[in-house]
């Protein structure tokens, strides 16, 4: 996995202070045992991919993408730090204003089409080397699924499975909380179920395959379920840089709501409907990949 290019700290004074300053940052502190463990022991590394298009004339465009994994890594315990941004503007088609004689072209301003946010932070400690718990905090905010801000702490367990030696592969099992706000419907909150698999494949010295899904839902209310699934390949240009290649399903088999204009055939706005958003988003994007 390319994320887990890391290096081994052997200088306390080095690159473990750099590392500590970030892990006591996050402000999730390990139990005293682990404080304990020898520096050299640790290992930290980070991976961040940036994907940008930008185009301005006829056409006025701009996409961003951000993906960055920050891992601090003790002999029987590990740290997880995710933060994700996608965002795309574009502009409208421009118009003149005016008289045929004398008229003023007007260009409308970028709005942003979509604006996407997620911040993860996740505990796991291994008991034995095929069983662990773990304890973990996901927040997002997605405004095209009419997700206004969602915070859903969750705690479990899970096994580590023996498999080929290029060959990682993690499932896991737990339960938490979820409270949200939706932009139509008000508040959303539930007790849920947490599952999910982690997979991670060295093909050869130059490329990896990672893939993982996470399937989320309520305990009262069945219906209430979602799972999103992300598959990448990576493929190194040295040691520090790579290019990836990522594709994302994000499905909510009950959407939240939103508000349309009603219009007849000749556009004219007659009132407004209220619909369920679509189930399904997918997302594909290439990036940069620097790992530190």
């Amino acid at each position: 996995m390319i994320s887990k290019l890391a290096q081994r700290i052997n200088n306390p004074t080095g690159h473990g202070t750099v590392a500590l300053a970030i892990f006591l940052a996050s402000s999730i502190c390990a139990p005293p045992a682990l404080a304990q463990d020898s520096v050299a022991e640790r290992v930290w590394s980070n991976s961040t991919e940036l994907g940008w298009v930008f185009t301005y004339g006829n056409a006025t465009t701009n996409s961003f993408n951000l993906r960055n994994v920050f891992e601090y890594a003790w002999l029987d315990a590990d740290l997880n730090l995710e933060l994700g941004v996608l965002r795309a503007d574009s502009g409208d088609e421009r118009f003149a204003l005016g008289t045929e004689e004398a008229f003023e072209i007007i260009e409308p301003s970028v709005e942003p089409d979509t604006d996407r946010m997620y911040a993860k932070a996740r505990y796991l400690r291994n008991v034995s080397d095929r069983f662990f718990w773990y304890g973990r905090v996901d927040v997002e905010r997605d405004q095209p699924a009419g997700i206004t801000f969602r915070v859903a702490p969750a705690g479990g367990a899970g096994n580590n499975w023996g498999t080929f030696e290029n060959i990682e592969l993690r499932t896991g099992y737990g339960f938490g909380y979820s409270a949200g706000s939706m932009t139509f419907d008000g508040s959303n909150n539930y007790f849920g179920y947490q599952l999910f698999y982690e997979f991670d494949m060295k093909v050869n010295d130059n490329t990896d395959i990672d893939s993982s899904m996470t399937l989320e839902g309520s305990i009262m209310s069945p219906s209430n379920y979602r799972f999103r699934w992300a598959n990448g390949i990576g493929v190194a240009i040295n040691d520090r840089m790579a290019l990836k290649a990522s594709l994302r399903l994000v499905y909510r088999n009950d959407p939240a709501l939103e508000e349309l204009d009603l219009e007849d055939l000749s556009g004219a706005v007659l009132g407004n409907v209220i619909v369920s958003k679509k189930k399904l988003d997918s997302g594909f994007t290439t990036s940069l990949v620097i790992n530190f």
